[in-house]
């Protein structure tokens, strides 16, 4: 056999493993509820870059001026409208054939997120502001299939928790800008490392097991900066809880739609802040030495 047949054999080899895998990862987004899927179509990884750099762009942007204040509306500037993009997805997934609901979903989630520019209360207007919304379209539009407690169940699913993450993440900036900064950075970590692996990983744990070595990479260098306001025991605490929220936070994602795979890029863009963001904001404040 000549090497030429030699190579194209093994070619066809790597190419029978690959779509093997391909398929593996997709019955398993198919048969679980929860599964946490992988698309590679379209500029994900321009999209995550343009998405960090945004982020970190405002953070900068508040500590030049050193006014955490401009930080939090910074974020707040770039989460909410991701946040409203998801609230329209995810009510699309529900309601695909409803446009107006979806609207109002939409609506409701960046009215959430947007009000995190006033710090921790912000988010706690934020949530009145997005239950109001979807409780004035339950009086406002009837003829849904659905009772009105089930379907203020999957409104308050496609928009509360996303506008809830964008909020929490924008008021850690209100908080202090060393803490919203530490925490993009981790999650963006967790998040580089869990797509790289996992898009190419035929089962559910090497992803986020990568995403956790990334983590855990940043969580090292955070440790001998200590940004402020954490010590070296904090930082190890905080960045042990989003070791925690991340890989939940796409589970619980998936919770939030009538099924794991379906199409929800935007949603999938603040799974991993989901949990983190909003934990990360009560412990902040809930920790005298930290707040």
């Amino acid at each position: 056999m000549t090497y030429s047949n030699q190579h194209a054999g093994r070619r066809s080899q790597r190419q029978v493993k690959t779509l093997q895998r391909a398929r593996a990862r997709e019955a398993r987004w198919q048969n679980n509820r929860l599964a946490v899927p992988y698309p590679t179509d379209g500029p994900k990884v321009t999209f995550g870059v343009l998405w960090f750099s945004l982020l970190i762009g405002g953070v900068l942007l508040g500590s030049y001026y050193d006014e955490a204040a401009i930080a939090a509306v910074a974020v707040a500037g770039v989460a909410a409208p991701v946040a409203g993009v998801a609230g329209l997805q995810a009510g699309n997934a529900w309601f695909p054939n409803q446009s107006a609901t979806r609207a109002w979903t939409a609506s409701a989630a960046y009215l959430t997120g947007i009000a995190g520019f006033y710090g921790p209360w912000g988010v706690v207007v934020g949530v009145v502001l997005g239950m109001l919304t979807l409780l004035f379209y339950l009086v406002l539009y009837r003829g849904h299939r659905r009772t009105g407690p089930q379907l203020l169940d999957v409104l308050f699913r496609s928009a509360i928790p996303v506008g809830v993450a964008a909020a929490s993440l924008a008021a850690l900036g209100e908080v202090g800008i060393g803490a919203q900064v530490s925490l993009i950075l981790l999650v963006s970590a967790y998040e580089a490392g869990d797509f790289i692996v996992g898009s190419g990983s035929a089962n559910a744990f090497e992803g986020p097991l990568a995403g956790l070595v990334a983590l855990g990479a940043v969580t090292f260098l955070l440790f001998l900066v200590l940004p402020a306001p954490f010590d070296a025991a904090s930082i190890l605490a905080f960045a042990a809880v989003a070791a925690v929220c991340c890989p939940l936070g796409q589970i619980l994602a998936s919770a939030l739609l009538p099924r794991g795979n379906a199409w929800a890029p935007a949603l999938r863009r603040l799974d991993s802040y989901l949990l983190a963001a909003p934990v990360w904001l009560i412990l902040v404040v809930q920790v005298p030495t930290l707040s």
